[in-house]
């Protein structure tokens, strides 16, 4: 007991490392702090703040979008006389509810599942198997553990992203433009990255993780960029 005390103050353990590629294209290695990747977290929960809207414009667009795309549209056991999606998806399911949304493994899957909760704002991982009802979000079988957390969110990510992308083909560029000036227009409501900007940063988030950059990172970067191009 003592000489692995004394190794361990001898030879800490290491911090996990991060490589960071900066805009000209150098890297550098530096520590992932939890604090990095809880404000990531916080940006795709952002991300999906508005994206619940959008299902929600969807559903009426397009003949319902969700139908189109596959989803099953079921009662809901939460509200009466509301409704939920459902899709299968890689030996598990996604559902998609106006208070909440989640993606349900299989059971033979070892990946940690995640459920969204609207009015909180925040994801959580999870190891559940079957949907959870509406406003009934069992504590003791959801985890906050930030490792967990941000691997069920990249997956998801990676899900949307595929979902965004059939959209803006199946209805074209300016639809999604038009639902976010909706989403702006309301007395509570708060639009994230514009179209283009957040498939890009959704992206980025799904193949890096911790090292994606920053939402508003990204967004005053396009800006920039865009602002180079019409000064040159």
């Amino acid at each position: 007991m003592q000489m692995n005390c004394m190794l361990t103050i001898l030879f800490p353990k290491q911090p996990q490392l991060q490589t960071i590629v900066s805009r000209n294209g150098s890297t550098v290695s530096s520590v992932v702090p939890l604090s990095r990747k809880r404000v990531l977290l916080a940006d795709f929960a952002a991300a999906l703040s508005q994206q619940m809207y959008y299902w929600g414009r969807d559903v009426l667009s397009g003949g319902n979008l969700l139908l189109k795309r596959g989803f099953e549209k079921l009662p809901s056991p939460g509200l009466k006389g509301t409704s939920c999606y459902r899709i299968r998806h890689e030996e598990g399911l996604i559902e998609l509810h106006g208070a909440c949304a989640g993606w349900y493994p299989g059971t033979d899957g070892g990946r940690p599942g995640l459920l969204f909760v609207r009015k909180q704002r925040r994801c959580a991982a999870h190891h559940l198997h079957e949907p959870v009802v509406p406003g009934s979000y069992p504590a003791e079988s959801l985890s906050h553990d930030t490792a967990d957390v941000l691997a069920a969110s990249q997956f998801f990510a990676g899900w949307m992203l595929d979902y965004e992308e059939w959209v803006l083909r199946r209805m074209g560029r300016t639809y999604r433009p038009e639902c976010r000036r909706m989403l702006a227009s309301l007395p509570r409501g708060e639009a994230w990255l514009p179209d283009s900007e957040a498939r890009r940063w959704m992206r980025l988030f799904q193949v890096e993780g911790a090292r994606a950059p920053r939402a508003r990172t990204l967004a005053r970067e396009v800006a920039q960029d865009m602002a180079a191009l019409k000064a040159g």
